[in-house]
């Protein structure tokens, strides 16, 4: 179509040459040149007009065509920015300010936080700062979560709760110390920890989408074997890890005094097995001490019983004797009774005088 209408046109500019040379043999000159110039500027003015006609034809369509950009860029800027009211005179709410309320809120989870904190050294437990600006409005006892600046795959770990211990106003140095106290394996941690640190006013919350939208390959960097499957999915429960730690510290706490417990009476247990041993060698001693005690006594019982037998034996003599004697005894009194009659007898008849007190 571009190449039809210059044809057109130089077909008419010929024509108009052929025109000129046929109308010379009968026209005069003058009327003939003008005859070629009105020729020629109909074409000139046609070939504009065309071009005009043409030109207002793209800036119509160009026009239009930026018309329908800007009512879509209105339609886009309501949808993003909001404001405008529906159908039902509902004001529609922005993508824009959703965006921000969400970010708003996502912020405030997140809590104040400093970011690529210096440190400067480790001293009994005491972290030496230095933070990048000494605008930081920090006071003692403002409770942080410290973690390693570089990424985890770069060795990058949780360092633990610690508290602002020494802060001046005006200066980017600051200490912190443990807020709970540190297991061996975070005070490992903590001496090899590598500059720049992230402190976090508030434990960032779990978020299950950010392991579930890793690579299987970036989750085993990542997490212990046996917690993969249950991470991999978005729709695994979430951790308060605050209150995590802090329950650990809790049982750890609790298990410590347990096993001191425990500790205590094993060496109760061991004092008093020992003190039962040298008991028992004591027991023993006295044992075998007793026993020739009873060697000796079971001698002496044998001497006493046969000592015993020996008096029971001179006892039934000497019992045998006595009743001999008893006898004898008894027939000697009957017969000094006798005697004693005899006489009295013989003597009452000697006098012939009753006798009061004789005997019948």
């Amino acid at each position: 179509m571009d190449l039809i209408l210059p044809i057109i046109l130089g077909l008419m500019i010929l024509g108009s040459f052929f025109v000129a040379y046929m109308s010379a043999k009968t026209w005069q000159v003058y009327q003939v040149v003008l005859v070629v110039f009105i020729f020629v500027g109909t074409v000139v003015f046609f070939y504009m007009g065309a071009r005009t006609l043409a030109t207002h034809k793209a800036w119509g369509e160009l026009v239009r065509r930026l018309d329908q950009e800007t009512q879509t860029a209105q339609a886009q800027t309501i949808e993003l920015l909001g404001g405008e009211q529906n159908a039902q005179g509902q004001a529609v709410e922005g993508i824009v300010p959703r965006l921000k309320q969400t970010l708003e809120v996502l912020v405030s989870n997140r809590g104040g936080v400093l970011y690529d904190v210096v440190l400067d050294g480790v001293k009994d437990g005491v972290l030496q700062l230095t933070l990048k600006s000494a605008d930081h409005g920090l006071v003692p006892d403002t409770v942080f979560f410290v973690f390693d600046g570089p990424a985890v795959a770069e060795g990058g770990r949780y360092l633990g709760e610690f508290k602002v211990v020494a802060a001046e106003a005006g200066k980017p140095n600051v200490e912190i110390a443990a807020n709970l106290p540190l297991t061996d394996s975070q005070l490992k941690r903590l001496a090899a920890a590598k500059s720049p640190l992230a402190m976090y006013s508030t434990m960032p919350i779990d978020n299950a989408a950010l392991f579930a939208d890793m690579d299987e390959a970036g989750r085993q960097a990542l997490l212990p074997k046996e917690s993969l499957a249950e991470f991999a999915g978005r729709e695994r429960k979430l951790r308060d890890y605050e209150l995590l730690f802090h329950e650990n510290f809790v049982q750890r706490a609790l298990v410590n005094d347990a096993i001191s417990k425990i500790t205590s009476n094993i060496q109760r247990t061991e004092a008093a097995a020992q003190e039962t041993d040298r008991e028992i060698a004591f027991r023993d001693t006295e044992k075998t001490n007793l026993r020739a005690d009873l060697e000796k006594f079971q001698y002496e019982v044998r001497a006493i019983a046969d000592y015993q037998k020996t008096l029971e034996d001179m006892y039934a003599k000497l019992r045998q004797s006595l009743k001999v004697t008893y006898v004898n005894n008894n027939k000697l009194a009957a017969d000094l009774t006798a005697a004693q009659l005899k006489a009295a007898a013989a003597i009452d008849e000697r006098t012939k005088v009753p006798s009061a007190t004789a005997t019948p």
